[in-house]
Formats: structure tokens, C-alpha cells, sequence
């Protein structure tokens, strides 16, 4: 007989302890007040269920148990198994499935037949809700009594439906974990991505067969095409000839390939581009994709020529400052003797124009030497305020002979407020003498030379003033214009390519610049900027 039950149970058949015991199934006591639950040891449902049958079966006494739990909403089953049928005859599924599908449309036990075996069909119920059927088998000589089953078959049910919700709240529980997941790696790709997009190099990922598997923003601005629009793309079709790039020749040798390509920039400048290809291996150290890197080496370039050109003025300064030493002086001497001869000789003595030469060479000479020996050892002169506006009028003074010579006006368009500048007077009249005199160079068949200042503010230098140099001569080709400022650059057959240079190097030094526009035919503008304050 059955021991009494002190626990109030739900369900359309008492639960008793024996009948727990007797499936050794652990019952865990919710905070619900319906709640004993028998949590099945593993989180598999059909692990559980064929363990929850087997339990079943040797709880009962029977030779095999077949079970279909319900899908969703009770439409079709979602598992069918079947537990001790391996010493039973061969159970058909024609037969068992009807006894399966009438028991899961019954609210009450229904005695059946399996292969001429007694058998009871049970709906398996958790309260109110239908779970699924179950057909227990027994033995021809072992009567069994159904109260008993049918305690068991409600323990079942209980074990099955906790079974059934655990393995719902793992499934959750790893669909949750796999969005968070998803959502990480995600974060992770768009963390790796910004951080690509935001490299100023050019990147690309190819197969072997020269296909784009990835690109950056830098190389997709490059060739114009959006990085997903490059992804699947041949090499050949997105970005150059396949057989000549680094990738291409890094695939093939197992080896870093480097090359510089010159590109046009959609401004109409240049761009020296150095492009190096760099190999992936699989795990037999073959390699099967490759990663090509653009690096706009323009700039780096430039300041490695500007460096080699600097220390080639500095060697040329130091080599100015022993010619002054060794040379100025026996030359100052010679154009003082031959200055003295020229104020003794009569006007018309033959050839005295030869002499007149000789003596404008020796200047030329000293004024040379004088600007190498500034080059290596700049002057320290004083800083004081100075009226631009008067030293240009100095300026076209000094040089009015020679525009007369040439036939150069001046037209003038001085700011009469403009405020005296902290300079050093000589070095900015240096300046202006070398922009007038190359605008008088530029003009030798007559032209105009405009001479213009004004004030206004800058956000960083504040109060500034604009000296303008400009002239109808005949313009700098646009390819000389980047290098116009270098030393020892030049575009007269006379000249040595320092005037330039030093004019930057003595604006730069009073915290200002200097530009220059020109178009060929046209005539050049020189713009010096200066704070008024140094």
C-alpha cells in the first residue's frame, strides 16, 4: 500500500513520497506554492527524458516505455523516444504512433496492446497543460497496478516538464550569450575597423588570385571606390596591373616586395607613393594572401632633399666664411686701388668703359662672398620699430636708375596708418631690394612694378601687416614654384639660387612668411606677412 503524503500537491493524481523514491528522482521545494519540481541532472532534454523513462520504467516494473512530449503549442511532437524495447518484439512505429496520438487527445489512461504485451497509455499532464503521451509496456505474467503507474507517470510528467523548461532556459541562455557574443565580436570588428580607416596609410587584404578581401578608407579614397564596393573585386579591375604589384610578388617569392609609384592628385599635383607587399602563410608556410600597404612618402622625400640641400649650404657657408677670410681682404684692396685709378682718369680715355666693368664685377664678387658668409654666420642685429613705408621708399629709390634702364614704373599703394614693425631694418630692406630688383630682372623690356601695404589681424599672429611685391614680367613656369624658395635654385643664368632663400630665411626668422603666386606671361606676386609686434 501507499505511505500517506504530508505535502499538498496539484494535479489530477496524488503525489506520494514512495512514488519518489521509487524513481529516485531529487525533488527540489520552490518558493511557489506548487512547486515541488524534479530537476533532471543534465540540461539535454532527451537525455533527461530517456532518463526520466528509464527511472520510470524499473519504478513500475515494466519491460519498456515509449514517450512523445508535444511541440510547440501542442501541434506535433518535438521528441519521440523509446526506452527497455530492446528485449520486447520488434515494437512497429504504424502501431505505436496511433496509441500515441489517441492518449495525447485523452485526458485519462487508456489500457492498450503493444505487440500482444499489456500496456497502459498515459497522458502526461502538469496541471492543466498537456504535455504528451506515454505508453508503458509490461510483462504477460507481471500484473501491475495502475493507481501506482499512474502515481509514477505524474512524477514523470513533473520531471519532464521541469526537464522541458530547463532545457528551454539553457537554450535561452545560450541564444543570450551568443547575441552578446555576436554584439562583441561585432564591437570588436568596428573597433578594428575605425582604427584601420583612421591609418593615413593605404591597406588592402588579397587571395592568392589577386582578389580584394578587405580594404581601408585611405587606399579606397585613393582609387575612388567605397571599401565594400572594392571587397570582390580583381586587383587588375581596382587598382593597377596585377602582375607588377608588390602582392603579386610577394605571393609569389614568400618575401616583403617594395616600389615607389608616382600618382597624380586630383588637384594636378603629385604624389610619390612607396608600395610594399607583405605575405600570409597557412600552417604548411605557404603563402596564401597577401597585404599591400600604400605610404605617401612625398613629404618624407622633400625634407630628406631639403636636408641634404641644407647641409650643402651649410658647407658652402662654412667654405664662404675662409674665402671672406682669405680672399676679402686683397679684394677689398684691389677695388679700392681701381676705384682711386677710375676718379684720376679722364672720361676720355680708351677703353674705360672696361675698367667701369671690371669694377662692377668686384662688387658683385664682394656682395657674393658677403651673402655665403651670412649663410653660415648670421648677422645678431638689433630688433627696433621700423615704417615699412619708408624703407620701400628707400627701396625704389635705390633702384630707380635701373627701372629707368629698363623701363619699369613704380606705382605705389602705401597704407598711410600702417604701424611700425619690430624688425631689423637692414635684413627686411635685404628683402624688399631682392624682390625689386628680380621684378626689374623679370621685366626687361618694360612692365609695372606694384608695391602695396596694409594691415589687418590674424588669429594667431594678431595684429599683422602685408607687404606686396608684385610685377607684369614674364611668370614662373608652375613646376619651378614648389622649389622657388630652396637654395642654390635658380632660373638666371647669372645667378647662384641664394636671393630667395635668404629673403625666406630672414622673414621666417622676424616670425612672419612669405608666398608666391605667378602665372606665365602674366607676372609674379610676392606676399610678406609680418607681426607688428615682434
Amino acid at each position: 500500500m501507499y505511505t500517506k503524503c504530508n505535502n499538498k500537491n496539484t494535479g489530477i493524481i496524488p503525489r506520494c513520497c514512495s512514488g519518489c523514491a521509487l524513481l529516485g528522482i531529487t525533488v527540489r521545494q520552490r518558493t511557489s506554492p506548487q512547486s515541488a519540481i524534479p530537476l533532471p541532472e543534465t540540461t539535454s532534454l532527451y537525455t533527461s527524458a530517456e532518463q526520466i523513462a528509464s527511472r520510470l520504467v524499473r519504478a513500475v516494473g515494466g519491460q519498456a516505455c515509449y514517450i512523445s512530449l508535444v511541440g510547440n503549442a501542442g501541434r506535433s511532437p518535438r521528441l519521440l523516444l523509446a526506452v527497455g524495447a530492446s528485449d520486447l518484439p520488434p515494437a512497429r512505429s504504424k502501431d505505436i504512433s496511433p496509441l500515441l496520438r489517441r492518449t495525447r487527445a485523452s485526458a485519462e489512461p487508456v489500457q492498450v496492446q503493444v505487440d500482444g504485451l499489456p500496456a497502459l497509455a498515459i497522458p502526461l499532464m502538469n496541471g492543466s497543460r498537456h504535455l504528451g503521451s506515454a505508453i508503458l509496456v509490461f510483462a504477460a505474467e507481471s500484473p501491475f497496478d495502475p493507481q501506482q503507474v499512474l502515481a509514477a507517470a505524474q512524477l514523470a510528467a513533473e520531471a519532464l516538464d521541469a526537464a522541458r523548461r530547463l532545457a528551454a532556459a539553457q537554450l535561452q541562455a545560450e541564444e543570450i550569450a551568443e547575441r552578446a557574443r555576436v554584439r562583441e565580436i561585432q564591437v570588436s570588428r568596428n573597433l578594428i575597423r575605425g582604427v584601420i580607416d583612421s591609418i593615413p596609410m593605404g591597406l588592402v587584404l588579397l587571395d592568392a588570385d589577386g582578389t580584394v578581401l578587405a580594404a581601408n578608407r585611405a587606399i579606397s579614397d585613393r582609387v575612388g571606390l567605397d571599401p565594400a564596393a572594392l571587397v570582390g573585386m580583381h586587383y587588375s579591375a581596382a587598382i593597377g596591373a596585377w602582375p607588377d604589384s608588390p602582392a603579386s610578388k610577394t605571393l609569389f617569392s614568400g618575401q616583403a616586395a617594395h616600389t615607389r609609384r608616382m600618382v597624380q592628385r586630383a588637384d594636378g599635383g603629385q604624389t610619390l607613393l612607396e608600395v610594399s607587399g607583405f605575405p600570409l602563410f597557412d600552417a604548411d608556410e605557404r603563402p596564401v594572401q597577401a597585404v599591400e600597404v600604400w605610404e605617401d612618402i612625398t613629404e618624407r622625400v622633400s625634407l630628406q632633399t631639403q636636408l641634404v640641400r641644407a647641409e650643402r649650404l651649410a658647407a658652402i657657408g662654412q667654405l664662404a666664411a675662409s674665402i671672406a677670410h682669405e680672399v676679402g681682404n686683397p679684394l677689398q684692396a684691389i677695388q679700392g686701388f681701381l676705384s682711386l685709378f677710375l676718379e684720376q682718369c679722364d672720361e676720355s680715355l680708351p677703353n674705360l668703359q672696361f675698367l667701369q666693368l671690371a669694377e662692377d664685377e668686384i662688387e658683385r664678387i664682394v656682395q657674393v662672398i658677403a651673402r655665403l658668409r651670412d649663410l653660415y654666420r648670421p648677422r645678431a642685429d638689433v630688433v627696433a620699430p621700423v615704417d615699412i613705408n619708408e624703407l620701400i621708399e628707400n627701396v625704389l629709390l635705390l633702384t630707380g636708375k635701373q627701372m629707368e634702364r629698363y623701363h619699369v614704373r613704380a606705382a605705389r599703394s602705401l597704407d598711410p596708418s600702417l604701424p611700425q614693425v619690430a624688425c631689423v631694418a637692414d635684413q627686411i630692406k635685404q628683402v624688399l631690394l631682392n624682390l625689386v630688383l628680380n621684378a626689374i630682372d623679370a621685366m626687361k623690356g618694360g612692365g609695372e612694378l606694384r608695391v602695396s601695404t596694409r594691415t589687418r589681424d590674424e588669429a594667431n599672429l594678431g595684429s599683422v601687416i602685408d607687404i606686396v611685391v608684385a610685377d607684369t614680367g614674364v611668370g614662373i613656369a608652375a613646376d619651378q614654384l614648389p622649389h622657388l624658395f630652396d637654395g642654390l635654385n635658380t632660373t638666371k643664368e647669372r645667378g647662384m639660387g641664394l636671393g630667395l632663400y635668404t629673403s625666406k630665411a630672414i622673414i621666417e626668422r622676424h616670425m612672419g612668411r612669405i608666398s608666391v603666386t605667378s602665372t606665365v606671361g602674366e607676372g609674379t606676386t610676392f606676399t610678406i606677412t609680418l607681426p607688428v609686434e615682434a
